[in-house]
């Protein structure tokens, strides 16, 4: 009932793909893994684009990503930092992740929109994990030096990361959905908590950043 490690940072080409909706692999932001993929910077077009249909999408609209994490008995999570603090998100909602790039930059964006890159001809607007997520360190704008690439509903975003840690294999037991019970958590883009060792680690909710962005 305790969640196991699935691969480790000097390791390459974590495997995504073992689980149905998973589309992609992290080894690109892996010290000695594949190189990362190669994207330009894109022009800023003043407002972020809305969804456009996928058929490729692993998830279907009209259900939470939550709500099916919720059905599986066992979840693959990418573990990664913000300063010295550990977060996840489940595998099937990550694409890739790239090492960071140059970025356009939009004038009235939130303050948490970091700006816009052309992924390989994709429009894809770079959050701040650490402003919404509330997470400060002295020198967080050198460390965030990675990007996990999420698609959700047609829908593509970059959050910045400071770097990638592992892969947890978790079962269904090891999470608890109910953060409104746990004190002191910023429960917004939040999902639920990953018991893990001794102490619990947040479960970044995919969907809920992307409804911020498109307020």
């Amino acid at each position: 009932g305790q969640a196991s490690s699935a691969g480790q940072t000097g390791q390459a080409g974590l495997d995504m793909g073992s689980r149905t909706g998973a589309v992609g692999g992290v080894s690109g932001a892996i010290p000695g893994g594949a190189p990362a993929p190669s994207a330009t910077p894109g022009r800023p077009t003043g407002e972020l684009a809305a969804p456009a249909p996928d058929q490729h999408d692993a998830m279907s609209s009209e259900e939470s990503l939550e709500d099916l994490l919720k059905q599986e008995q066992e979840l693959l999570m990418v573990a990664f930092y913000l300063g010295s603090q550990e977060f996840t998100i489940p595998t099937v909602a990550v694409q890739e992740v790239i090492r960071a790039m140059p970025l356009a930059k939009l004038p009235a964006a939130p303050k948490f929109v970091a700006g816009v890159i052309n992924l390989r001809g994709r429009v894809t607007p770079l959050i701040h994990l650490r402003e919404i997520l509330e997470v400060t360190s002295p020198r967080q704008e050198e460390e965030d030096r990675f990007v996990i690439v999420c698609r959700r509903q047609g829908f593509q975003v970059g959050m910045i990361i400071e770097r990638v840690h592992t892969m947890y294999r978790v079962p269904q037991s090891d999470i608890d959905w109910s953060i409104e019970a746990h004190a002191g958590i910023n429960a917004e883009y939040i999902a639920g908590l990953l018991k893990l060792r001794e102490q619990l680690v947040s479960i970044v909710s995919v969907d809920r950043v992307i409804a911020g962005i498109l307020k």
